[in-house]
């Protein structure tokens, strides 16, 4: 089941968060590379899209560096 498609990504990922789901570390990873990476609501919607995706599976998911944010934002954009 793809709960984000019936509902906003970004919205649902701060549900997800705030019911514990997701660690307040995370969290700030979170919103600290997307930031950092000067990312698009497009591009921070589709992350939020992925990231709940696969922490659904029970999958220890891992937040990508701001760096290496910036460096797959950059791949994409071209």
């Amino acid at each position: 089941m793809t709960p984000h498609v019936a509902r906003p990504a970004l919205p649902l990922l701060f549900a997800h968060y705030v019911a514990g789901k997701m660690a307040q570390s995370q969290w700030d990873q979170f919103a600290d590379a997307f930031d950092e990476a000067d990312a698009t609501a497009e591009e921070r919607a589709a992350f939020a899209c992925f990231y709940l995706e696969n922490a659904g599976d029970g999958a220890d998911v891992k937040l990508p560096k701001p760096e290496e944010l910036k460096d797959l934002l950059a791949a994409m954009r071209v």
